[in-house]
């Protein structure tokens, strides 16, 4: 199964820390990697999977710290970092800073906190471009740019698949299906999250749980409720089907 869940390795020596991270990241839909309480074990988990960020305890107990620890994963292979600590400590907030982390959080972690700095480290993972946070306006929101394509993770590689491909999304709980011609590419994201990657002039609701590809679309029956989309044959909810019509180019 293809895989968009970001996968997170968590090197923290408190369980009760170690335990509310791993609740955390269930929530987020992501995977948890560890914990890794210690420099030894951290390093070689991050040899032997496929990481994409690494949450660390700065004072991690041991001969190697979170911050030494940090640079050694670095120098392994490029990597996200967030760093979090128990207690402010300029000192060592000042030899965290050159490796660039995401964030610099104090424990207990805030859901919400830990959330917004994932969100930086995975546009920074991504090369994303960050999201302006004033409220848009529908002229920003018209040029705003969607990726061409999407990495999607499978068996540790990212695999491109381009956005013009997909002809339907269909969700089922945290899990989506992007319809693509002659394949279905599954990934572990709500479907909400992978609508924000995908051009919302293109792609139309026609179900609670269906979005399409308005590029595809063969037909639409509205006395039956009916589209033909690629191959496929879908149903139109009656709540979507007025939104629908109003976004087809009519000749009457």
């Amino acid at each position: 199964m293809a895989d968009l869940a970001i996968r997170v390795l968590v090197v923290e020596d408190e369980p009760i820390y170690a335990d509310q991270l791993e609740l955390y990241l269930q929530d987020l839909g992501c995977e948890f990697i560890g914990p890794a309480t210690d420099a030894r074990t951290a390093l070689s988990l991050f040899r032997t999977e496929a990481v994409d960020l690494v949450l660390l305890d700065v004072h991690l107990r041991g001969a190697v710290d979170g911050i030494e620890l940090a640079a050694q994963l670095r120098e392994l292979r490029p990597v996200s970092l967030i760093f979090l600590t128990s207690r402010a400590d300029d000192e060592a907030f000042a030899r965290a800073r050159p490796l660039g982390p995401a964030a610099y959080l104090i424990k207990p972690v805030a859901f919400g906190a830990l959330q917004r700095a994932m969100a930086l480290a995975i546009d920074s993972f991504s090369g994303a471009a960050p999201v302006a946070s004033a409220p848009a306006t529908p002229a920003s929101q018209a040029s705003a740019k969607t990726p061409d394509s999407l990495f999607i993770k499978e068996n540790g590689l990212l695999e491109k698949i381009r956005v013009s491909e997909i002809q339907s999304v269909e969700a089922d709980n945290k899990v989506c299906r992007l319809v693509l011609a002659g394949r279905v590419v599954t990934v572990r994201m709500p479907l909400r999250d992978v609508m924000r990657h995908l051009p919302p002039d293109r792609f139309v609701q026609i179900q609670r749980s269906y979005h399409i590809n308005l590029d595809y679309l063969e037909r639409f029956d509205p006395t039956r409720n009916l589209v033909q989309v690629g191959e496929q044959l879908l149903p139109v909810g009656e709540t979507y089907h007025h939104e629908l019509l109003r976004r087809l180019h009519k000749l009457d």
